[in-house]
Parts: structure tokens; C-alpha cells; sequence
């Protein structure tokens, strides 16, 4: 069942009848918004400037994605240790290096050097949740990798560690 998301009625309702002092404030133009006004009285939490930085990132297609990534590293922000070592490192080695997934979904870079990985070695979906210490009859490699589905944090940590032990190069 789908989470009801509360309207701003609700909320309104509340600041009248709890905090009328917050809601006149909110009326009158002292307060500028009405998530201000919550805050304020308390209804809702401060968003922290990583709420906020995790909200867009889930919203950034992923072209945007790729850029910040881009950004971060040019900005010393990032840990690249292929970059550190070698002058050019190989496309492949640098799509291990790079994150494999937004949240639980697997990004096109990952997807595409999975794919590679298992045409070049001749394997099943299944025999790579076999490699990475899963169920072979586990089909969320096969779905992410055919429908773009979510996986489990666990199968995506795994992948993380099977890309880098068979890069190809």
C-alpha cells in the first residue's frame, strides 16, 4: 500500500488551532513560507543541508549525476586512487572505480560493463549471484540488468567487489 502524503490543509489546521500566534505570523507575511512556519513551530524538522543534497541527487537525471561526479573529482572531493596511479587509466577501470549504483538502482555505466563482463566470460545472471555468494535462482540481477529494478544494498556491495575482480583490460 502506497504512503498517503499529507496535504498542506492539514498542516494549515494544525498551525490554527496549536500555534495561532505562528499562523497569524504566517499570514501576515512575517513568516515567508509555510515550511518555515512549521519548523518554527515545531511541527516539522529542520532540513539539513544533506537532506537537502540527497533529495536532488534522487531527483538529477543521470547526465546531472555524471557531471557532479565529474565536478567532485576535479575538485579533489572524490577518492581516485586509479587516477593516482596510473596516467590514463583503461575506460573499464575507471567505470569500477566510479559508483555503480544510485541508491538501489544500478547506473547505465555499471550496467553496460556488467553486461560486457558476462558476455565475455559467457555467463547467466545467475551464474554471477552464484559468483557473489547468492542464490543462482535469485533473479534481481536479471530484472536490474534487463528493467532497470532496484536491488538489494547487499547484491550491490557484492557487484561492487565482483566489477573490480573481474575488470575487464
Amino acid at each position: 500500500m502506497a504512503k498517503k502524503k499529507t496535504d498542506n490543509t492539514h498542516y494549515l489546521q494544525r498551525l490554527t488551532s496549536e500555534f495561532p500566534d505562528v499562523h497569524g505570523a504566517f499570514l501576515s507575511g512575517r513568516i515567508p513560507s509555510l515550511r518555515k512556519a512549521l519548523v518554527i513551530a515545531g511541527i516539522k524538522p529542520e532540513r539539513t543541508r544533506l537532506d537537502k543534497l540527497k533529495n536532488s541527487w534522487g531527483k538529477a537525471t543521470d547526465a546531472e549525476r555524471d557531471a557532479f561526479l565529474n565536478w567532485l573529482a576535479a575538485k579533489g572531493a572524490l577518492s581516485t586512487t586509479a587516477a593516482a596511479h596510473s596516467p590514463a587509466p583503461s575506460p573499464s577501470a575507471a567505470a569500477v572505480e566510479a559508483p555503480i549504483a544510485s541508491g538501489r538502482y544500478l547506473l547505465p555505466s555499471a550496467i553496460t560493463e556488467i553486461k560486457a563482463i558476462m558476455a565475455q566470460r559467457r555467463l547467466k545472471p545467475g551464474d554471477v549471484m552464484q559468483e557473489i555468494g547468492f542464490a543462482p535462482d535469485d533473479r534481481s540481477l536479471a530484472h536490474a540488468l534487463a528493467r532497470g529494478a532496484s536491488m538489494r544494498l547487499a547484491v550491490i556491495a557484492a557487484l561492487e567487489a565482483w566489477l573490480r575482480t573481474n575488470a575487464r583490460g
